[in-house]
């Protein structure tokens, strides 16, 4: 079995805002990270979409979305008569839960299609499918379906993950091994928030990132993070400003970047896994 060690660094919510957008081009263009997931449905998503046609080397994959969960900067569904998917002002649902409850499972698929299938009229190769907080993991032979559909990877671990680890965690498994569709090995995330009474600083982030560089295990990891630069904008969005901004700088961290290197870390993207899966 190989001991060698693969990264996918991957930013989420290219799309989101314009601070998102600025952040996550400027760590692809100059090559501190390796991947992003586009949102489809944001107010600035086209501005992501010209950023990735100035750059089409750029590794995207598609955020499926169906919630919006901050308080006064919202979005919704691109299909219409998606009445299961909205709240009463027609936006999507604030939080994960609500669309498990309410959401019909028809809807989520149909509107994820009309993600993707904008992202295509667009002219956009995704390279992977993933999913804005968890939206579809209820339903994963959905989610697998639209994998084998357009013969693309998910955000998935084979391993488990105490975030996305589903209760039929192993038939899901099997499902995606029987339909051809790739799953990292592991998936982990760098810290939202500060600990409770703590006031968010860098070293969190950074101390985060060297822990999960240095307990990689051999295989495919997926680190996801949301970088974002803390502009006017990101701050009266969200109060989880100042770990967006960490979570800019710290792959530019010149010792991070020399741990990649000492501990032989090999960096892909999901491009990787993808041509992997097409050419089974």
């Amino acid at each position: 079995m190989s001991n060698e060690r693969y990264l996918i660094l991957n930013a989420d919510d290219f799309g989101m805002c314009h601070s998102t957008n600025e952040a996550i081009n400027t760590l692809l263009t100059e090559g501190s990270i390796t991947s992003t997931s586009l949102m489809m449905t944001c107010p600035w998503t086209l501005e992501a979409v010209q950023l990735i046609k100035q750059n089409p080397r750029m590794d995207v994959g598609i955020h499926f979305t169906h919630t919006a969960e901050w308080n006064v900067y919202k979005w919704g569904p691109l299909k219409s008569n998606m009445s299961t998917l909205v709240d009463e002002n027609g936006y999507f649902p604030p939080d994960t839960q609500t669309v498990i409850t309410n959401a019909d499972p028809e809807h989520l698929r149909e509107e994820a299609i009309a993600q993707i299938e904008l992202a295509l009229k667009l002219g956009l190769d995704p390279t992977n499918i993933d999913n804005h907080m968890g939206s579809m993991h209820h339903i994963m032979e959905i989610l697998l379906d639209l994998c084998e559909r357009y013969q693309l990877p998910l955000r998935y671990a084979k391993q488990g993950h105490s975030f996305r680890t589903q209760a039929n965690h192993e038939d899901i498994i099997a499902l995606a091994e029987k339909k051809g569709i790739q799953l990292p090995d592991y998936i982990e995330m760098l810290p939202f928030f500060a600990a409770e009474g703590t006031e968010p600083v860098y070293q969190i982030t950074k101390d985060a990132a060297i822990n999960c560089i240095r307990s990689l295990k051999p295989g495919v990891t997926e680190l996801v993070f949301h970088p974002s630069l803390d502009t006017r904008e990101l701050k009266g969005i969200t109060e989880t400003w100042p770990m967006r901004r960490f979570e800019f700088d710290v792959f530019r961290d010149q010792e991070i970047r020399e741990l990649l290197r000492s501990e032989d870390i090999k960096l892909i993207q999901w491009r990787d896994l993808r041509i992997l899966q097409r050419k089974l």
